[in-house]
Parts: C-alpha cells; sequence; structure tokens
C-alpha cells in the first residue's frame, strides 16, 4: 500500500489527438472545447489600488496598469537626475532602467497571484484579499461599448478585515446559501464570506461586510478553507454525504456540520437585521457543531480535501484489520462507517486519515449574539463562548483574554505515499470524490486514486501549476437511436453518464489545458496570460438536503479563469464525447467526418461531379443526427457549390432517411432536410421566372396613367409638377457596384433569410437592406415589367408565403427603389397589377368585410407609406392604393346593389368606404410632406464662403411619421432648420407671402441673399416658388410669426453650440423682431434669456470687473467661452435682447393673445408643446428689472467696443444695484431708488465722459481712414446712435444730461469734427454750448478754437 505507480503523460506528445492551442471554441463549435467569457470588470485597477498600495505609490502607477507608469515616468521628468549632467554626475545605465521598468510591469501585471481569491459558484459575488484589506465584487448588467448588455463585476465593498493587530487574511470562502422559501428560482437567498485569519479566527460577513459572528477554534493560522455542499447519489449504493466546511491548521483539522452552520447564519443575519431595525432585540441561534482532530505523524502540512463519510468492503475491512492488529484481530460484522481526510505536505508527501464515526463526540460552540446599533459595532468571538459589548477602555483587556480553545483529538495517519524529496503543494478533490489531484514542488501534476491510495498517473512540466475539475453530463438526446455495443447501456432511454475532466493551468507558459482523466488525451488547450487565476470552487448552494434539492436546477459554474489583464472572467466548457475513447466513438468519427468534410469544401479547385460524389458519401456515413444536420448546414452554407448540387445532396439525404426503419428515423433531422429542400426549390423556381424577359417597350399616356389612377386632368398636372419638383432637388448620391444585379440572391443568403415551418415559410428578422435585398429577388423584375407578376405571386402563395408578407416585400422594394421607379412610368403599371392580384387573394380582402370599418391589409399598406422617408414612391403608391381600394369598392358595393335594386332605374353613384376616406387623408399628408420635403432639399446655388460648418450639413429626410410624432410646432421646426442651413435673411421669408412682388424684382434686403439674387435669378425665383407653396400647403403652421420664432430660437441654439459664430446669434436677433404679436415675441425673448443668455453675461460682467477694463481674448475664451471680437458681439444683442423684451411687453397689453390653429391633416399630431405654445405660458416680466439689465448690457457693450480701460462696470451701481443683478426677470427686486450717493454719481459722470470721448475718437478715426483700404478694419459706430445712448444712461443713471450733451459738443470740436459739432448744437438750439469755458477744451487746430469762440 505504501508503494505507487506512475504513468507519464507526454505534455505535447501525439497523444493529444492532433488538438492545437487555440484562443476559444474552434471550428467544430460545440463539439470542441470552447473557453466562453461571461463577465468582466468594470474597475480593477480601483480594487487593484486599494489592495496593493505599493504598486500606486511606485513607478508602476496602479491606476490605469502598465500604460499610467509610463505616464508618471513622462509627466515627472523633472525629478529624474537631468541636473546631474552639469554637474559630473553619472547616468544611469540603460540596462538597469529597461530591467526595472520590465520588472515593475510584471509586478503590475501579477498582483492577482499574492491575493486570495474566491468567487460564489452561483457568480454573485467575488472577493480578492490581501493582507488586511478585502475587496467584493457584486455582478451588474451594464451597457457595453458596442451597445449590447453584458454583466460586469462592480466593487460593491471594499475595507479593512482585521480585528486584531498584526493578522492578515490567508483564506476565504463564498457560500451561497438557499432559500427557504417555497416558490424560490434556484437562486441563493444571500451569500456569505467566510474569511480565515492568521491569528487563528475564522470570521463571517454579509455580502455588505457587516461582521456576522467569529470564532477561534485554534491558536494557529489558518491555512485553507474547505467546503462541501450537498449533491444527489447517482446510484443507489452510494453513501449520501452530509454538508460540512473544513478548516484546516498547521497540525489539525476542523470540521462543522452543514446544517449547524447553515442555521445559525441566518439567524446571526436575522438578528443584525432586526439590529437595525430596534436595536434591542436578542435571539439565541443553535450552537455550532464542530470536530477537532489533531493530525499525527505528519512533518508539515499545507493543503487537504475532506472526502466524507465511506464504507469498506469486507475484504478491505479484514485486510486493514490484520495490517493493524495482526492475524488475531477482531472483525465486526458490520464495517464501521469512516470519515476520510487527505493532507499534502512533506513525510508522507500526500497522507490518508481515516476517523471512525462515534470515536469523537462533536464540540458545542455555544453562540452568543450582540447587538449592533449605529453608534457601536458588535464584536464576535466564540470558543466556548461569545464576547459581548467592550467600551474603548476595555478593548485590551479582551484582546488578552482570548476565549478558550478546546483541545483536538489525535488522529493518526493510516498511511501515505512517501517521498522525501518531494513536497505537496496543493490538492483538488474531483466532483464524484473518487479521485484528486496533486501539485508539487518538483513541476509535477499527480492523479490520485482516493479510494486505493494509489498515484494511478502524473503530468510533468507545470511547475506553479493551478488546477480543477470540469464535470460534463452527457446528453440522451445526442444519442442514436439503435442499439450501440460500445455503449455500456442498452438503448437510449437509460441514465445519462459522467465525465470527468482536469482542467491544468501553466502560468509560466500561460496555457491552459483539458485532460481527460486517467488514460485520456489532452482534449482542449487555450493560450491565456501568465498572470491569470484558475479559481475550482468545489461545491454548490449550501442548504439543500434530499427532498429541498429535488425541484432545485442552480446556474452554478464549475470552474473558471480570472485575467486581470483583460480584466475578464471566463469559463470552460467540453462537450461529453470528448471523454469517449477513439476507438470506441461514433462522435470522434463524426467530428472526424466533418473536418473531412470542410476540408475537401475548402478545396482550391473544385471538380464538382466529384466533389459531390464524395459530400454524398460523407454526410451518409455520419451517424449522429445533430452531426449530420450540422454537417448539411455547413454545406449549403457553402458558396462554391452551384444550386443543383445542394438539391440534389439534400435529396440524397432525405430519401436515405425515409428509407430507415420507423424507430430508427430522427423526425426532426427528417423535417430539416425536407424545409430545406423546400427553400432549394422555391429559389429555383423564383430564378428560372427572373430569367424570362418580357421587355416592354410600351410606355402609358398620360390619360391612360390618369384613368389609372383616377385622377383628373388638373390634378394629374399637379401631381406631375409635385414630382418633377421633387426629383430635380432630391441630390441624393447613391452607389451602385458592378456585381450588384438586382433581381439575383445567392442561395446562401436566401436561406439564410427564410425559414420553413410546416406549411408555412417566414422572413427572419432582419436588417432593413437584407430585407428589401429579399423582396427585390422577388419583385424587382416584376416591377419593371420584365417577368410575370402573376407567375410570381402564384409561386409564392403555393410555397407558403402570406399576401400580407408578400405585400410587405413589394412595397419594400417600391419604396426603397424611388429614384429608378419615378424615372420609370411603366412601373405604375406594374405596380398596379400586382397589387390588384394580391388584393384578390381569398386570404387578402374579404368579400364580407363591411365597408364602414378599417381593413387590416389596406392599413398594412397605409402604414409603410407613412413610415417612408421617400415620400416620391410613397405618395404614387398611396395613389395607386386607393386606386384599387376604390375598384374593389366598387364590385363588392355594385354586386350587393344588384341584389337590391333588380330592374330599378337608379343615377349614377359613387361607393363610398371608411378606407377610401383614410387614403383621401394620406394622400393629402404625403403631398403636404412631398412638398415639405422638396423644399428643404433645396439650396442656394452659391457656396458661401462665410458659411459655418454646420450649415453645410445635409438635411435629414422626413416622413409623414416623423411630422405626427413631432408636435405641433415639428413642421415649423424643420423648416426652421432648412433656413439656417441655408441663411436666409428675415425679409426673403417674408417674400413667399407677396409672391407678386417678388416678381418685379429683388428686393434691398441687405443681407447675404442680395448678391446671390443678382447672380442667380432663376433658382432664387425657384425657390420661392417652392416656399410659396409650402405657405399655401401649411398657412397655419407655418405662419410667419410662427416661422420667425422657431427661426430665432434655432439661430440661438446653434449659436449655444458655437459661440465663436457671433452672427448666428445676430441673425436670431433679427428673427426674433419680426414676430408680429407681441406675446409671442415676449415668451421667446425671455425663453433666449433664460436658457442661454443670463449664464454668459453673467460671468463676461464678472470678468470685466475684475480686470477692469475690456478683457483680452484669452480671459474671454477662458470664462465666457468665446473670443473678445465674438463677446462684443454677444454684448451688443443682450442690449438689443432687452430692448426687443421691454417693448414687446409694452405691446402686449393692447393686443390680444394669437389663436394658435392647425390643418385638418394634421390635427392629430402627438408629441412635445409647440415652441409658441411654450412662449405664451411664459410670466410677465417685472419692467424696472429688465430696463436695470439694459443699462449694465449697454455699459458693457461701450467698454468692449471701445476697449475702453479704468472701468469697473459694476463699481457704477449701488449694493441694490448689482444685487439685483442676473436674478428671474419676472420676479420683484429691490431697486435703486431716490438720491445718488455723490461720490457714486462722480464715478458715473466719469465713465459717461470716458464713453464719448471713445465715441469721437472712433468718428475721427473713421473720417480719417475713409477711401483707404483699411476701412473696412476701422472701429466702427454705426451700428447705433451712441450719443443718444450716452443721453440715455446718463438718464437712468441720474446724471446731468446737459453736461453729457456739452462734453460730446466738445469733443467734436477738440478732434476737428467741426461740422458735427455744429449739426450736433444746431440741433440742441445752440444750448449744447451755452456756459462752456475755454479751458475745457483740449489744445486742438486753431480753426477749432475759433469756432468755438465764436460759438460762445
Amino acid at each position: 500500500r505504501l508503494g505507487f505507480r506512475v504513468e507519464l503523460a507526454v505534455r505535447s506528445g501525439s497523444r493529444a489527438g492532433g488538438c492545437q492551442v487555440r484562443e476559444a471554441g474552434g471550428p467544430l463549435g460545440a463539439m470542441a472545447c470552447a473557453l466562453v467569457p461571461f463577465c468582466s470588470f468594470q474597475d480593477l485597477e480601483s480594487a487593484r489600488d486599494f489592495l496593493c498600495s505599493h504598486l500606486r505609490q511606485g513607478g508602476a502607477s496602479a491606476g490605469a496598469g502598465v500604460k499610467e507608469s509610463s505616464g508618471d515616468k513622462a509627466a515627472n521628468w523633472e525629478d529624474d537626475s537631468w541636473g546631474a549632467w552639469g554637474e559630473g554626475g553619472e547616468m544611469q545605465e540603460p540596462e538597469e532602467e529597461e530591467e526595472d521598468e520590465s520588472a515593475s510591469k510584471i509586478q503590475a501585471s501579477s498582483w492577482l497571484q499574492d491575493c486570495v481569491v474566491s468567487l460564489s459558484p452561483t457568480n454573485d459575488l467575488m472577493v480578492i484579499a490581501r493582507e488586511q484589506k478585502a475587496v467584493f465584487f457584486v455582478p451588474k448588467w451594464k451597457q457595453s461599448e458596442k451597445g449590447k448588455e453584458e454583466m460586469q463585476y462592480a466593487v460593491g465593498w471594499s475595507g479593512s478585515l482585521n480585528v486584531e493587530e498584526g493578522e492578515c487574511v490567508s483564506s476565504a470562502l463564498c457560500i451561497p446559501l438557499a432559500s427557504q422559501k417555497r416558490s424560490s428560482t434556484g437562486r441563493p437567498d444571500w451569500t456569505c464570506i467566510v474569511v480565515g485569519f492568521t491569528s487563528g479566527y475564522v470570521r463571517f460577513y454579509t455580502e455588505n461586510g457587516v461582521l456576522l459572528l467569529a470564532q477561534l477554534l485554534n491558536e494557529d493560522p489558518v491555512l485553507q478553507l474547505k467546503c462541501r455542499t450537498y449533491e444527489i447519489p447517482r446510484h443507489p449504493g452510494v453513501t449520501e454525504q452530509n454538508e460540512e466546511m473544513s478548516i484546516l491548521y498547521p497540525s489539525a483539522v476542523v470540521t462543522i456540520d452543514g446544517f449547524s452552520l447553515f442555521q445559525s447564519l441566518r439567524a446571526c443575519r436575522n438578528q443584525v437585521a432586526r439590529a437595525a431595525a430596534s436595536g434591542n432585540e436578542n435571539v439565541q441561534p443553535p450552537p455550532l457543531a464542530y470536530k477537532k482532530w489533531g493530525l499525527q505523524d505528519v512533518d508539515t502540512i499545507v493543503d487537504h480535501v475532506s472526502i466524507g463519510i465511506m464504507t469498506l468492503s469486507p475484504f478491505d475491512q479484514m485486510k486493514t484489520a490484520s495490517n493493524i492488529g495482526g492475524f488475531n484481530a477482531a472483525i465486526k460484522n458490520s464495517p464501521p462507517a469512516m470519515s476520510q481526510y487527505i493532507t499534502v505536505g512533506s513525510n508522507p508527501f500526500t497522507g490518508f486519515f481515516y476517523a471512525l464515526e462515534g470515536s469523537s463526540q462533536p464540540l458545542l460552540s455555544h453562540v452568543a449574539l450582540a447587538v449592533a446599533s449605529k453608534l457601536t459595532s458588535a464584536l464576535f468571538n466564540a470558543a466556548s463562548g461569545w464576547l459581548g459589548w467592550k467600551h474603548k477602555q476595555e478593548e485590551e483587556s479582551v484582546q488578552k483574554q482570548k476565549p478558550k480553545v478546546e483541545p483536538a483529538t489525535p488522529l493518526a495517519v493510516r498511511f501515505g505515499i512517501p517521498d522525501s524529496r518531494r513536497h505537496g503543494e496543493r490538492i483538488c478533490l474531483s466532483p464524484c470524490n473518487t479521485l484528486a489531484a496533486v501539485t508539487d514542488d518538483f513541476g509535477r501534476v499527480l492523479l490520485l486514486d482516493v479510494a486505493r491510495g494509489l498515484a494511478i498517473r502524473m503530468w510533468k512540466g507545470y511547475r506553479d501549476a493551478q488546477i480543477g475539475w470540469i464535470q460534463t453530463v452527457e446528453d440522451l438526446h445526442e444519442r442514436e437511436a439503435e442499439k450501440m455495443d460500445f455503449s455500456p447501456v442498452g438503448s437510449s432511454q437509460g441514465p445519462s453518464r459522467v465525465a470527468q475532466f482536469l482542467v491544468i493551468y501553466a502560468p509560466r507558459r500561460g496555457i491552459l489545458e483539458v485532460w481527460s482523466t486517467q488514460q485520456g488525451p489532452r482534449v482542449g488547450a487555450f493560450n491565456v496570460g501568465k498572470y491569470c487565476r484558475l479559481l475550482y470552487p468545489g461545491y454548490k448552494i449550501m442548504g439543500l438536503n434530499n427532498v429541498t434539492s429535488q425541484g432545485w436546477q442552480p446556474q452554478t459554474y464549475q470552474i473558471c479563469l480570472v485575467d486581470p489583464v483583460s480584466r475578464t472572467v471566463k469559463t470552460v466548457h467540453v462537450p461529453f464525447h470528448l471523454a469517449l475513447s477513439d476507438k470506441k466513438s461514433e462522435r470522434a468519427k463524426d467530428m472526424h467526418l466533418v473536418k473531412k468534410l470542410a476540408v475537401m469544401l475548402k478545396a482550391k479547385t473544385l471538380n464538382l461531379d466529384m466533389v459531390e460524389a464524395g459530400v454524398k458519401e460523407l454526410i451518409l456515413d455520419i451517424k449522429y443526427p445533430a452531426t449530420k444536420k450540422q454537417a448539411l448546414e455547413s454545406i449549403l452554407a457553402n458558396e462554391r457549390l452551384p444550386l443543383s448540387s445542394l438539391t440534389t445532396i439534400t435529396q440524397t439525404l432525405m430519401d436515405t432517411l425515409r428509407n430507415q426503419e420507423g424507430e430508427c428515423v430522427d423526425e426532426g433531422l427528417l423535417q430539416f432536410c425536407a424545409n430545406k429542400l423546400k427553400l432549394l426549390q422555391l429559389h429555383e423556381s423564383v430564378s428560372k421566372i427572373n430569367h424570362l424577359d418580357m421587355q416592354s417597350d410600351l410606355v402609358p399616356s398620360d390619360n391612360d396613367l390618369a384613368k389609372l389612377l383616377r385622377l383628373d386632368e388638373r390634378e394629374f398636372a399637379r401631381l406631375q409638377m409635385l414630382l418633377e419638383n421633387y426629383k430635380l432637388q432630391d441630390t441624393r448620391l447613391s452607389v451602385h457596384f458592378a456585381e450588384d444585379k438586382d433581381g439575383t440572391l445567392p442561395v446562401k443568403t436566401f436561406l439564410e433569410h427564410l425559414e420553413c415551418e410546416k406549411d408555412t415559410i417566414e422572413v427572419k428578422k432582419l436588417e432593413e437592406s437584407e430585407y428589401v435585398a429579399l423582396g427585390s429577388f422577388f419583385f424587382w423584375k416584376c416591377l419593371r415589367g420584365e417577368s410575370s407578376t402573376e407567375e410570381m405571386c402564384d409561386i409564392l402563395v403555393s410555397a407558403g408565403f402570406s399576401p400580407q408578407r408578400l405585400l410587405s416585400l413589394l412595397l419594400s422594394v417600391w419604396l426603397s427603389k424611388e429614384k429608378d421607379i419615378l424615372h420609370r412610368t411603366q412601373s405604375v403599371c406594374c405596380l398596379h397589377a400586382a397589387l390588384s392580384l394580391l388584393s384578390k387573394m381569398t386570404v387578402a380582402v374579404d368579400e364580407l368585410w363591411d365597408s364602414q370599418s378599417v381593413s387590416p391589409w389596406w392599413q398594412q399598406m397605409r402604414t409603410a407609406c407613412v413610415q417612408s422617408e421617400n415620400n416620391g414612391a410613397a405618395l404614387l403608391s398611396a395613389y395607386i392604393g386607393h386606386s384599387v381600394t376604390a375598384q374593389i369598392t366598387d364590385s363588392i358595393a355594385e354586386k350587393k346593389f344588384s341584389q337590391i335594386t333588380v330592374g330599378a332605374d337608379t343615377d349614377p353613384w359613387e361607393a363610398l368606404s371608411l378606407d377610401t376616406e383614410y387614403w383621401k387623408l394620406l394622400l393629402k399628408q404625403l403631398e403636404d410632406c412631398l412638398i415639405l420635403q422638396t423644399l428643404l432639399h433645396s439650396k442656394v446655388g452659391k457656396k458661401r464662403s462665410q458659411a459655418s460648418s454646420v450649415q453645410t450639413e445635409p438635411p435629414g429626410r422626413l416622413s409623414v411619421k416623423k411630422l405626427l410624432e413631432g408636435g405641433k410646432g415639428g413642421i415649423a421646426d424643420s423648416v426652421a432648420k432648412w433656413v439656417f442651413k441655408q441663411d436666409l435673411s428675415p425679409p426673403f421669408l417674408r417674400l413667399g407671402w407677396k409672391k407678386e412682388e417678388s416678381e418685379e424684382g429683388p428686393p434691398e434686403t441687405g443681407g447675404i441673399i442680395v448678391a446671390e439674387v443678382e447672380e442667380d435669378q432663376t433658382e432664387l425665383e425657384t425657390i420661392l416658388e417652392l416656399l410659396h407653396l409650402a405657405y399655401q400647403q401649411f398657412p397655419c403652421s407655418l405662419e410667419l410669426g410662427i416661422l420667425h420664432a422657431h427661426c430665432c430660437w434655432e439661430y440661438v441654439v446653434q449659436w449655444n453650440k458655437y459661440p465663436e459664430e457671433a452672427h448666428f446669434l445676430t441673425r436670431s436677433i433679427d428673427h426674433l423682431r419680426c414676430i408680429d404679436n407681441a406675446h409671442v415675441q415676449h415668451g421667446i425673448a425671455l425663453m433666449m434669456w433664460n436658457t442661454f443668455i443670463v449664464k454668459r453675461l453673467s460671468a463676461a460682467t464678472y470678468l470685466m470687473d475684475k480686470v477692469g477694463k475690456a478683457p483680452k481674448d484669452r480671459l474671454c475664451r477662458r470664462d465666457v467661452g468665446m473670443s473678445d471680437a465674438a463677446m462684443t458681439s454677444f454684448l451688443g444683442c443682450c442690449s438689443d435682447l432687452l430692448q426687443i423684451l421691454m417693448e414687446a411687453d409694452v405691446r402686449s397689453d393692447e393686443m390680444q393673445l394669437p389663436v394658435l390653429d392647425t390643418e385638418d391633416a394634421w390635427v392629430s399630431v402627438e408629441g412635445q408643446i409647440s415652441l409658441v405654445e411654450l412662449a405664451l405660458e411664459q410670466k410677465h416680466i417685472h419692467y424696472p428689472l429688465v430696463e436695470h439689465h439694459s443699462v449694465l448690457c449697454t455699459i458693457l457693450y461701450g467698454i468692449m467696443k471701445f476697449s475702453m480701460k479704468s472701468v469697473k462696470p459694476l463699481s457704477l451701481f449701488d449694493s441694490k444695484g448689482k444685487n439685483a443683478f442676473f436674478k428671474d426677470l419676472t420676479s420683484i427686486q429691490l431697486l435703486p431708488s431716490g438720491d445718488v450717493d455723490p461720490g457714486l454719481l462722480t464715478v458715473r459722470h466719469q465713465f459717461l465722459t470716458k464713453l464719448l470721448t471713445a465715441v469721437v475718437e472712433a468718428q475721427c478715426s473713421s473720417q480719417k481712414n475713409r477711401g483707404s483700404p483699411e476701412e473696412s478694419v476701422v472701429l466702427s459706430v454705426k451700428d447705433r446712435d451712441w450719443p443718444a445712448l450716452a443721453v440715455d444712461l446718463a438718464q437712468h443713471l441720474q446724471v446731468n444730461e446737459d453736461v453729457v450733451r456739452r462734453h460730446y459738443v466738445c469733443e467734436l470740436y477738440n478732434y476737428g469734427l467741426d461740422h458735427l459739432g455744429e449739426e450736433v448744437n444746431r440741433s440742441q438750439g445752440g444750448a449744447a454750448m451755452t456756459s462752456v469755458p475755454l479751458g475745457q477744451q483740449k489744445e486742438g487746430s486753431s480753426r477749432s478754437c475759433l469756432t468755438a469762440f465764436y460759438a460762445l
């Protein structure tokens, strides 16, 4: 028994069955091993920073891994030895720097190897701990970068777990606890985290880090924590194992009964919940039952497994008794039950321990609970008793008085595998408790037979290996129906077989291997990183038994691989058939045939006859139905085989299946072959019809088309005019490739798009382009008049297509190929014929249909037209649908009417129906949408150099559905976007209402549009025609005031996105002025102020007050978000906006609220409230407060306009005035009133004189540079009357107005502008210069002084 036999397995030998290393899956899909990622980490770097602070502080920064470490080094280059050059210092060797950098990178990547990691088998909690700290991860469903929902681990709790000084985490377990509710779905109730420490304590926590209880069962460090949960025995003779948790110490092992632990944990968790609610409730939980064994005759122990209760056979009982007691040993009648433990370490390398049941009574640890409150925390410690509440002054005595530790029951090693030089590192028990894998310090992995105590296999070359197990259950549905000699089960009705695979992760080579145990080959290998962790819990959910586990189907994983570099968690999938040997495995033969088939289909040159014969032979040799189906799918997906070969192969396979005996035929495979054969035959029939050319050169006349569409001459002429305008303005580019042929579709694509169920054929959920391609294959030749529509419809309906599906495909082709249809008038006749043919089918339009109800058939067509963005094709199809509807309605009504009035004289009449009225409404909506779309695609011919890139973006497409869902202001909003893109001036929009005036000649609008009118008069007239047509269609929605309101809002929205485009805000103010109704103008102005203006104005005010002058460009960009020139224009617009707001407030008192109407065709619009309605809901402003802000804006504008210095704008106002700024304009604020402080008046007077001096300087510069090339860049004062503004400011600032006027006239004379001074003085009746002493005038020309003297 002390010997062992070893079988060496070569790592890369031929026994691996030719399995190559791959990343995942491989070409065989479910037939090979697969490494599948199922979760990722949301923020693993933060956990690394928290656990490994030395990595964060060192050169390898922990924030963003290796990348951030290099970034930090580059950022802190000044801290390096750059200055040593000048001092003769020595530079570091490049080799040493590279070595340090590579070492830091390795350390930053391998940090997980130094941590304690545990993952719950139900994948609802992961724990990563290092030293005293721990991080709990919880899974959450979040949207990835690609837009898909995926599960990610997020940090749920992090903190320190140590209670005693110096203790560290040595082991951890995440144990899911079963729910006690009957309606449980199989998920655990909650998960308990068990943590072992170097101090000997074992503590239990909730998912939120709340300490439930702590026990000191031994004073040595905890080496390992392991758990065993309940499993239903596979065979009647297998002993049922109880749940338990085992704790390994250097010289002892403690096992806690699972039922006792489950009850205690539930009670402790309930107690914590009650304590959080009330704070004073105390419930005594049941005690913990555990056993403690002192392991003897072993030098060192590093790991262990608890096999559970086992019973020896009579022969093994007698053999064991003879070895222990000798020749005269007594033999009991019944073999005793024993608990088996296996340890790994040294001397012996592997030790086997057997503890007889009943030889040691279980110890009871009485649990005393302490109630937690908001101010203090409970300290749970237990051995023979629990310690309760302790105050701060008692903490030191508590730590010294550790609980009493019960002595261990001695347990000697019965036998072992002796090897003095070999030291075991890890042991891992298989799921069925019959095998165990052991790793040692020699880089070997040994496979142990647990029952016999023998090493039956060894793998070499796996140093620092991590191991785990995968158990795979056979799927009974995949078995061959016939009896197989190689199977231990006589028929497919036998129990499922179970296979076990050993998973070995070699971190030094970065490879993960899957081996068939005992004598099997390597069945899978994957290239993974060198810094991963392989996690194998070996247990499931605690708290189940033989009764409660019957209805449970818990979703648990067996093994997973954590990769900290890619931040993913992966699991391994191994199919059952890989455990079968090549000689006895029919599945292995099938796999070989599938590989051979793949090689044959991938050959560079194909001899179709030989390939077809070979494919038939291979697919008939495959035994498993599932593999046959997979092989047939790969054949049908091959694009190189012609349709005839595919049909022949599928027909041969189906005939073979039908000729088999009834019990052996797989009905699913037979039905699959029949469905695919049906689709192949359908593809062949459609292709034949498409290849029959039926060229028709007859172009229908206008009268024929008008009669077909049931239109009179005037209506048909209008339709032609609208479509011609639409074709001229629709300049969308369409790309066609040479190999793309309409009316053809590859067989592979055809089969992928359709699915056949019994007698019907359905279209899978496809992209729009794929759906159109399928419809083109069926109907494009028919719409062009090149194939028979009747034959095509008959074939498709007989194959199993519903008329509704065919109608949908027909309309998708018609609506998507708008350009071709609008240039091909005979397509209208083809669509009319196809629609009439489909509508006459019995399942389409029932003759019993009531004309006063809506037909689902026509409603489907109207819905397609409503949703289409191709308005020209949609309008034509609606006219055709209306015509066919009227035709069918007339025929049905004629039959009914002829039965009622037989032989009576009646006048001509027209049948009415509800569908006809819906068609008329849709025609009006589509016509409006077409006119609007034509307008929005019209462009001004000349490319403006001043146009912003935003204004050159292509316009969007409209549909009736978009307009119906866009709200009442959607139509005006779309036109406003077009006005913005064309940058049309407000007077140009008014020309659409006065078309007769625009025919005489273009007006002088003063905008960009004037130059364009002179250059391209014809194109502008076309746009005016389209605009006038849109006004006629939408007299309510495009009422001029409403349109100006939306244009104003569109410009200010775009300005807010791009503040540098100052002319956007200027044009917005221009549109605001053009709004006729004062109520709308007031609301729009107030909304502009609150939404876009006040925040930037506040920033500009405080910036100018801080610097005391007109700020530079850099400061303006930093604080206000725009350049100094843009800010100057912005302040001027603010002054204009407030002036308009005050005027609108005054005019609104004398004006009624506008009545907002909607066109009859668009009364059913839904969506957000319109802009005008929102404007009318605005409150009235507080006029003095707006006037107060207007004064500030004028002051700010003057400072920026004339680059004034030594001026603080807020210093011109008292405290009340400052506090009132930037408050809600509708609120009542305390404003300055009464007498003003003389000092403040002096400051105001000085500002006004500075302002007027700057104005005169600008005027003088303008006079001197008149006619010069620099005239365009000279500071202009023509934007507004600044002298009048200064007088108005003086009135509001309570400064004497005459003094301001005299100063202005004086400055005009000083700067030599005598004619302007005389003009101003004359307009004031000579009072401006009264009592002006000569001493106030600056030194100037003699003429100026003399003129001033005569004026006096």
